[in-house]
């Protein structure tokens, strides 16, 4: 990732740090959307101990379930201010978690180091995504999972633009503000620098992980989440969140 890009991302990311586990679909807002998330992650890597890497945790959100659920877990990300997030809520919880810098395009981390290697939500912002997975399989064991979360949050499709804009219309409404004025969004210079917003590349993700030599890959959805996350949304954020996740999985020969 070239280091402007790289700047303008971590800046972006610790400028609404605080305030980001506030949001829907980001944060836990229930007891039940967190069961189900572990339940997920358990039928994804397993109930067994394993040593797990968190590419661009954020405030921590997957380390977090992870270690709760007894893994050894480290996060890496390139925004200080949401990694602060993420130390501030494993020490209340009495987790020990290390949360380093990291790139995810370039982690400094050894090969064949990790059981799993994880991300969630963070294909969409890579300058360079191949590159970056086949960097995440290179610290993995052999044998050792990639586990990729992401959404089709760039897809188009005419109902998705539908459903936000009834969702901006009703935060308008209601909140008397004006929804269309996002400033904690990219701005269109460095969105043109990321491919993977690009309706065609985002659709392609599964191709991208496949490409990268990994074996046993499947692409499955996480609908029981969803549904959880939904139940605790009023009606204008159901409408602002139409979007699928996917979770795209592979083992390392």
């Amino acid at each position: 990732m070239d280091s402007e890009v790289k700047e303008k991302i971590a800046s972006s990311w610790n400028s609404h740090a605080k305030e980001y586990d506030l949001q829907y679909a980001h944060g836990l807002k229930s007891s039940r959307e967190e069961e189900e998330w572990k339940r997920a992650l358990e039928k994804i890597i397993g109930a067994d101990r394993k040593k797990v890497l968190d590419v661009g945790t954020g405030t921590g959100f997957i380390a977090i379930l992870l270690a709760e659920m007894g893994h050894v877990v480290k996060g890496v990300d390139i925004s200080e201010g949401m990694m602060e997030e993420a130390r501030t809520k494993a020490e209340g919880k009495n987790l020990s978690i290390r949360f380093e810098y990291g790139d995810a395009e370039n982690l400094g981390e050894p090969d064949d180091a990790y059981d799993v290697v994880i991300n969630r939500h963070l294909l969409w912002t890579l300058q360079y995504p191949e590159k970056a997975v086949r960097e995440w399989i290179r610290v993995l064991k052999p044998g050792g999972k990639l586990v990729v979360i992401d959404g089709d949050w760039f897809y188009t499709k005419p109902s998705y633009f539908l459903s936000v804009f009834l969702g901006k219309l009703l935060v308008a409404l209601t909140e008397f503000r004006n929804p269309w004025n996002n400033k904690s969004d990219y701005d269109r210079t460095l969105k043109k620098k990321l491919p993977m917003i690009r309706s065609k590349n985002a659709r392609n993700a599964v191709s991208l992980v496949e490409k990268c030599g990994l074996k046993n890959i499947r692409a499955t959805g996480l609908e029981e989440v969803e549904r959880a996350e939904k139940s605790a949304m009023p009606l204008k954020q159901k409408l602002l969140n139409p979007h699928k996740r996917m979770v795209i999985e592979g083992v390392k020969p």
